[in-house]
């Protein structure tokens, strides 16, 4: 009876055994969840930050055009580069919208009056803003418009400083083409 029992516990031994070395074989052959998230070191710096053995920074998108038209993000989504494009799209409250372009209004009217009583050319792009930020307020106050604050964030990856800057430049003559500002 001993032997038998001898004979069960070296047969478990060597099955664990096998097992260890199995898992073993398993864990040196692959990433963990932690090596394939985090990166092996991140540096932030004035104008760019490292991430791992890239080089990276994010442009943001500030000016927009009066109009924007389907597909106009497709040069810069389809561009040739390693790019993050994040969308940020909210709502904003009507009264509060309502309450800056009176502001606003009030003061592109200022702006008007000023350049017409000192005797200068008129400002096209002026007169627009004038007639847009009234126009939207008609639509706010009848209910058929609403606003949104939108933010287009652009990161941009490089392996080395120079071709950061390339790859910066080369997306922002592709956004000055769209008259987009960043």
């Amino acid at each position: 009876m001993a032997k038998k029992k001898d004979a069960v516990d070296i047969a478990a031994q060597q099955r664990a055994q096998e097992q260890a070395e199995v898992e073993q074989a398993f864990l040196t052959g692959i990433n963990t969840l932690r090596d394939l998230i985090a990166p092996s070191s991140l540096e932030f710096h004035s104008g760019y930050f490292r991430l791992g053995t890239k080089y990276g920074q994010t442009i943001y998108v500030y000016g927009y055009p009066r109009q924007l038209y389907t597909g106009w993000a497709s040069p810069i989504l389809n561009a040739d580069e390693v790019l993050d494009v994040s969308m940020f799209i909210y709502p904003v409250e009507t009264e509060i919208v309502m309450k800056n372009l009176r502001r606003k209004v009030t003061q592109l009217e200022a702006d008007l009056s000023i350049n017409n009583e000192k005797g200068r050319t008129r400002d096209p792009a002026l007169e627009a803003a004038l007639n847009d930020a009234e126009e939207l307020r008609d639509q706010l106050q009848l209910g058929a418009e609403k606003f949104f604050r939108f933010g287009l964030y652009l990161t941009i990856y490089a392996d080395s400083l120079d071709e950061l800057n390339f790859v910066r430049s080369k997306v922002e003559t592709m956004l000055g083409q769209q008259m987009l500002f960043s």
